[in-house]
């Protein structure tokens, strides 16, 4: 945070707290008790220091490996502000290996708000859904989706891109829980600049994805499966 500066436009650094008993105790990654308020900006939840590097942090999603371990998927940017001033806007993960944090990049976008969620499954591969690859309305929030995948703890990715072409800009793309794969992430697209029709859809775990309809007729009906993307 920017001296003399506060609230949501000044975001920065990454913390991680998590409890055990639904919030009366709270503890850092370590399993170290934390007391609430925390007001020091240097303290034992703190995963990395953005503010000295004049960066802003947004966080995406939480998830955890079978250890128990969270991984943190974010965005950096330079800036509040849209517009390409304060590119780039890198996705990143942070994995606490069981004594530190790993912090890694994914890939770039073109807004701090385009969200996306990580799933890992039981045998430990790693899969993000979100907007990161540039829309019909650059440097507004969301664009085309992509599904990243890794099977070495996000050191490296392969990316297939879900949606291309589009009318509007697609994000926020949420992570069902205990559900079929092939409800495997849902989201919806809009106008990044003005008031807009806003479409549903959902994909499987193989990056096949389906639009909702727009009106329902009947109390069942099918979606509608978009053509194939390119990889």
């Amino acid at each position: 945070m920017k001296e003399g500066e506060n609230g949501l436009n000044y975001r920065t650094n990454l913390y991680y707290i998590q409890t055990k008993d639904f919030g009366k105790t709270w503890e850092n990654v370590n399993g170290k008790k934390v007391q609430l308020p925390l007001t020091q900006i240097q303290n034992e939840a703190l995963v990395k220091d953005y503010h000295s590097l004049g960066l802003n942090v947004y966080i995406n999603d939480v998830a955890y490996d079978k250890q128990g371990h969270p991984i943190i998927l974010f965005i950096t940017s330079k800036g509040y502000q849209a517009g390409p001033e304060n590119a780039p806007y890198t996705w990143h993960t942070a994995r606490f290996t069981g004594s530190d944090w790993e912090i890694l990049p994914v890939t770039t976008s073109d807004n701090n708000y385009d969200m996306g969620s990580l799933m890992v499954d039981q045998k430990g591969n790693w899969t993000i859904v979100g907007p990161t690859n540039t829309g019909p309305q650059a440097f507004n929030t969301g664009g085309e989706m992509v599904m990243w995948t890794s099977n070495n703890q996000g050191k490296s990715w392969k990316s297939k891109t879900l949606t291309s072409n589009s009318i509007y800009n697609h994000s926020y793309a949420r992570k069902p829980v205990n559900v079929h794969d092939g409800f495997f992430a849902f989201w919806a697209d809009g106008h990044g600049r003005k008031r807009s029709i806003s479409h549903l859809y959902f994909s499987d775990k193989k990056g096949n994805v389906y639009q909702l309809p727009d009106q329902m007729t009947a109390d069942m009906m099918k979606p509608v499966k978009l053509k194939k993307s390119a990889k």
